[in-house]
């Protein structure tokens, strides 16, 4: 072919856009165009599932009144409270010791889901228990003593309120804790217990802090009578405890005077106050605060 004719043909083939092959001697090759490299969007971490309500039955009414008037009248649920009492201590034996309570939380929590599995609303204020069937009106019970003994009987009955004061409005569930695959809790009812569950756990990140974050702390000045240093910045403190739990599979909550703690499920929490006076460390039994039924965060 004459030099003109391969000219002619190599200007053709640019036109069609078709890749030269070297026709017609010596031109360059070009490879294949690569697709542009697409990085997929992180998919965002769903929210836990919310736990289903303490109690179903005050699910479906509106927020009791406060405020509502009471009157003290003869009992419709007396019977109802009573029983739930006795079937407590026969499926949570644990929490109790003969008719002393060891466990405040639980024992208002059992109440409340036992009265639910008879239809009956029942909530706690923190002194009563509020029963009811709908929200008109319900009955206030005092069944626990000040020396935490079970109250029951006729005695156990308060008053009559209208509208009724329960369920008892406590507002928007705390926000997710960050780093805490359980879903946010609020509590209804906490209480000293005999013993922290989470205790030696928390005792253990309190040396464990001493020994890795030495900064921290002023060893040559201690509490009176102790053995607890200074601590320099109380909220580092307590933000390094509460991540060293996290290390440990806890949700843990530092609002800068305790430490919430829950582990594993939402129907207990633990609170420590791993600090004394806000300026030195605390250690020993005095740490554990209560225990909250639900979670308390």
């Amino acid at each position: 072919m004459r030099p003109s004719m391969c000219r002619a043909v190599g200007v053709m083939l640019v036109a069609m856009g078709a890749l030269s092959l070297g026709v017609c001697g010596g031109g360059g090759s070009t490879g294949p165009t690569q697709p542009p490299v697409v990085t997929p969007a992180a998919t965002p971490t769903p929210a836990p599932t919310p736990d289903p309500p303490v109690s179903q039955s005050c699910a479906k009414l509106s927020a009791g009144n406060p405020n509502a008037p009471c009157q003290r009248e003869s009992s419709d649920f007396q019977n109802q409270v009573d029983e739930a009492i006795r079937t407590l201590q026969g499926e949570q034996p644990e929490i109790f010791d003969g008719d002393q309570v060891k466990s405040v939380g639980a024992y208002y929590v059992g109440l409340i889901k036992i009265l639910d599995r008879k239809g009956l609303c029942a909530d706690a204020d923190g002194e009563e228990l509020g029963v009811a069937s709908s929200s008109g009106w319900n009955e206030q019970f005092d069944v626990l003593s000040s020396k935490n003994g079970v109250r029951w009987g006729p005695v156990s009955y308060r008053a009559t309120c209208y509208p009724s004061t329960v369920p008892i409005a406590r507002g928007a569930l705390p926000a997710q804790q960050s780093g805490c695959s359980l879903p946010s809790s609020q509590e209804v009812a906490c209480g000293r217990e005999p013993y922290g569950q989470f205790y030696e756990d928390v005792e253990a990140a309190i040396t464990q802090i001493l020994s890795t974050r030495p900064e921290l702390f002023d060893f040559g000045q201690w509490a009176p009578g102790t053995d607890f240093p200074l601590v320099k910045d109380i909220d580092a403190y307590h933000k390094g405890v509460a991540d060293i739990m996290t290390t440990k599979g806890y949700c843990a909550k530092a609002d800068g005077e305790e430490i919430a703690l829950k582990k594993g499920t939402n129907a207990r929490s633990e609170q420590y106050d791993v600090d004394l006076q806000g300026k030195y460390i605390r250690r020993g039994a005095g740490i554990y605060r209560a225990s909250c039924y639900p979670a308390a965060f």
